[in-house]
């Protein structure tokens, strides 16, 4: 090799290659011996020595595989969100390990202690690769991708976005927009019935995309108005409407990014909804920052008090030209961009989706009783729009959201990596499949963590044999759930928001959002479900959606709710 390196010109090259003792065949069969070698080397190592060699092949877990390639996976998408890591918890305890893709382990716990420990430790425990790659094609690398520094950098800028006195000042857009979807389903009862049916999914989603639109960057997207006509709409219905099947090629893709050169309808949905996004979000930047140029070129000066707009965009921008900011510290245009569509798709779609699973809650015949002493404690108002202070004064309000988030949570697990070895404690002892009892876990570097928040936020050790009720009750009698003050969620004792310095930044944005939408929708209006009642499955894509199977066996994202002014036939 070092004699080829010697060569000097393409002539003593030509003859180095004359003189070379192999043929092109030979060549070849070496060439394909080798990669095959190779991969086989790979598929023992990945199926056989790495699992066997994990530190988790102790762990106690399900045995019987669903398949050699996907593991305990395909049951796990077939059931709805947490009802089997659920049962295996109830099974094996509330630390286990089961196989994934490749039959790789995954570490899976309900373990406050171990919570704790992961989630405040997120440099230890980052996304996986192929899961980062795949939300990159979604929503850019934005301060919900980015990881370590980065992801500390993008934070810091965006944290006075959140701010308890920014969002009191949005509160007029929230109100706004929830009077307009009010008032839309109720010009939409029949005077001759007295009430009509909604389709609560599609409403939430067109408000809150009109609330973000407002509230984010100043833009009126007019999405109620526009119904399914409205481009960026339509986009994300399309992203979010979940598959009913189990797609064993785009969930590969999501782990291996090579095979997402093989085309796909979910590839082209996702590509085709982004590209509508990116143009959106584009535009609004460029509009937001020629309106500051102007402000700059009037003022001589771009002066942090000049940024005008009570918009998010605008504060993310004043508080990314601070004077005295270095440029390392700043986002660069591709990172304004992430947190742009950030803010569209997750800052909108994961309220909407809350919201519309309280108003199915209350809906419920079993919850009538709960939803006429909601509407009863909202009348107490005389306020058209109460200020924050008197919506979070609202006890049973304030119990019946976290209720909801509780049992509703819409994001419903995060998948983490080891991104070094280390040593997990537990609060609850574990018994190993050698009958050996633990108080620590080791994991490996590389090794799966999955964190299901809709098992931990219904685990029936910490919140009692009616974990999985919709029981507001429970927040008056903090003496029935002690121990959810061990959870280490940022809200509450619960993991919706999950916890430690990546819980999710809009969460008081979502709260408050999410009184108003309640204050304007239940007060003057009362919800059941059809008769007879369609069987809802809970379907998951970024966020957990209702489908509902129609008569001709079809399935459709939709969540079909019977509304009637209140004083009319209630």
């Amino acid at each position: 090799m070092s004699s080829l390196l010697d060569f000097s010109n393409l002539e003593r090259f030509q003859l180095w290659l004359a003189d070379f003792p192999y043929d092109r065949q030979q060549v070849a069969i070496a060439t394909s011996a080798s990669i095959f070698a190779y991969i086989s080397f790979k598929a023992v190592d990945t199926f056989f020595i790495k699992p066997y060699l994990s530190p988790l092949r102790d762990l106690p877990g399900p045995e019987k595989l669903d398949s050699y390639l996907l593991g305990h996976l395909p049951r796990i998408f077939k059931a709805p969100a947490g009802v089997i890591h659920e049962e295996w918890a109830a099974q094996y305890g509330p630390t286990f390990q089961y196989r994934g893709i490749a039959l790789s382990r995954r570490f899976c716990t309900l373990d406050p202690k171990a919570l704790n420990h992961i989630l405040n430790h997120s440099d230890d425990y980052p996304k996986p690769p192929g899961s980062r790659a795949a939300l990159v094609q979604i929503l850019g690398n934005g301060v919900l991708v980015a990881e370590g520094d980065e992801h500390r950098r993008q934070r810091k800028i965006m944290n006075p976005c959140f701010g308890i006195a920014q969002i009191r000042e949005l509160m007029p857009i929230f109100y706004a927009k929830s009077f307009q979807l009010r008032d839309m389903w109720l010009n939409s009862i029949s005077e001759e019935s007295g009430e009509a049916e909604v389709d609560a999914l599609q409403g939430l989603s067109r408000t809150t995309l009109d609330i973000i639109g407002l509230a984010g960057f100043n833009y009126d997207f007019n999405a109620l108005v526009e119904g399914e006509t409205n481009e960026l709409a339509k986009a994300f219905s399309e992203l979010l409407t979940p598959t009913t099947s189990f797609e064993i090629l785009a969930f590969l893709q999501n782990r291996y990014p090579l095979l997402g050169l093989i085309p796909t309808e979910r590839g082209r949905i996702t590509r085709k909804s982004m590209a509508v996004t990116d143009r959106v979000g584009r535009k609004l930047v460029e509009e937001k920052k020629a309106a500051l140029l102007q402000e700059k070129n009037d003022e001589a000066s771009l002066q942090q008090k000049n940024v005008a707009g009570r918009d998010l965009l605008s504060v993310l921008i004043k508080a990314n030209t601070t004077p005295g900011l270095k440029s390392s510290e700043k986002m660069t245009d591709e990172e304004m961009m992430g947190q742009i569509t950030t803010m569209l798709l997750a800052g909108h779609e994961t309220t909407s989706s809350s919201t519309m699973w309280l108003l199915y809650e209350l809906a419920k015949p079993e919850n009538k009783a709960v939803q006429d002493r909601l509407r009863d404690e909202l009348s107490m108002l005389a306020s058209e729009e109460p200020s924050m202070e008197e919506l979070n004064a609202l006890p049973y309000l304030d119990a019946v959201i976290k209720e909801d988030l509780r049992v509703n949570a819409v994001v419903s697990a995060v998948i983490r990596e080891a991104a070094r070895d280390d040593v997990i404690p537990l609060s609850t002892p574990m018994i190993d499949r050698n009958g050996v009892t633990r108080n620590e876990v080791r994991i490996g570097k590389g090794d799966s963590v999955f964190l299901s928040i809709t098992a931990m936020n219904r685990d029936k050790t910490i919140w009692g044999e009616d974990a999985e009720v919709f029981n507001p009750e429970r927040w008056f009698k903090p003496e029935t759930h002690p121990r959810s003050a061990e959870i280490p969620g940022v809200f509450s004792g619960i993991m919706t928001f999950i916890g430690g310095p990546r819980h999710c930044i809009g969460y008081r944005f979502a709260l408050l959002e999410m009184k108003v939408l309640v204050y304007a929708l239940v007060r003057n209006m009362s919800y059941s479900l059809p008769n007879p009642a369609h069987v809802i499955e809970k379907r998951s894509t970024i966020v957990s959606r209702p489908v509902i199977t129609l008569a001709d066996g079809t399935k459709k994202s939709y969540m079909p709710l019977i509304v009637k002014a209140v004083g009319r036939g209630d």
